[in-house]
């Protein structure tokens, strides 16, 4: 045991000394001038990342604004929520029409009132948007069904109110029939299918384009008695035919989505076929 404690001792001495030794030997100048330069390269290190993200800025807005179809890339400062109060709360179409002045109004309006009051004022507008979007759709996919969308518009821009929204009714269900087959079960409500959970596996440009779908296609039967839906209702324009539901601003929102809903067919028709 002795002879243990004195090896432990001395070797306690040899780490003293050797402290010292490295203490004395410790240039603490250079030391300060090293710590200088790392702060110096730290500050610069920091403002070059600054600098980075400064100008990154601009192109990760130009890449969160690439998510939305190009009539909403100019709306500053537009947040998701406020696209899903609109499109699938009220089921006022947002994708490729309205033009983007009349979208930016539908999008700060406080509530479904004011939207609807929006449409009315600026149907006139809303109806050569509608034209010209679906003038633009050149694909074969969607050809068949542009002839009839130009006449829900000519009926409208007649103010023959009725007719313009019977045939957008009618439009809409070919439309949304035609692209989802029986998978349109899946993203329509009923007993079977309360929520819009299915919506979940669109991409957002998909899902801001057949959003209004929701609201579009809500239950209704006239044999249970059901109350008629005050907004563009698929249902109620083809089996309530009265003033409840048939009125210039459903006849609008009507037109709005057939147009919305063309403009998104023909996007992905003209991308695969120009792909093949």
């Amino acid at each position: 045991v002795g002879d243990a404690f004195k090896s432990l001792t001395q070797a306690q001495l040899n780490v003293g000394r050797i402290t010292d030794q490295f203490a004395k030997n410790i240039d603490f100048t250079s030391i300060a001038a090293s710590l200088d330069v790392v702060l110096r390269l730290s500050a610069t290190f920091a403002a070059q990342q600054a600098d980075l993200l400064k100008n990154l800025g601009p192109a990760l807005e130009a890449m969160r604004a690439s998510f939305y179809p190009p009539n909403l890339r100019e709306i500053d400062g537009l947040k998701f929520e406020d696209v899903e109060k609109v499109v699938m709360i009220d089921g006022i179409p947002l994708y490729g029409v309205p033009s983007a002045s009349v979208a930016e109004a539908l999008v700060r309006a406080q509530d479904q009132a004011e939207r609807r009051e929006i449409i009315v004022e600026e149907w006139k507008t809303i109806a050569v948007d509608c034209r010209e979007v679906v003038q633009g759709c050149g694909s074969q996919a969607v050809e068949q069904y542009v002839p009839f969308a130009l006449g829900a518009i000519d009926a409208l821009e007649a103010e023959h109110t009725a007719a313009a929204q019977a045939l957008a009714g009618s439009l809409v269900d070919s439309l949304v029939n035609g692209y989802f087959g029986v998978d349109r079960y899946k993203f329509t409500p009923s007993k079977k299918n309360p929520t819009n959970d299915a919506y979940n596996e669109f991409t957002i440009r998909e899902w801001v384009a057949f959003a209004p779908m929701w609201q579009a296609y809500q239950q209704f039967f006239v044999t249970k008695g059901d109350s008629v839906p005050v907004t563009f209702s698929r249902h109620a324009t083809a089996h309530a035919v009265g003033q409840q539901q048939f009125n210039l601003c459903n006849a609008v929102q009507g037109i709005m989505f057939t147009c919305s809903l063309l403009f998104r067919l023909d996007e992905e028709a003209a991308s695969t076929e120009s792909a093949a």
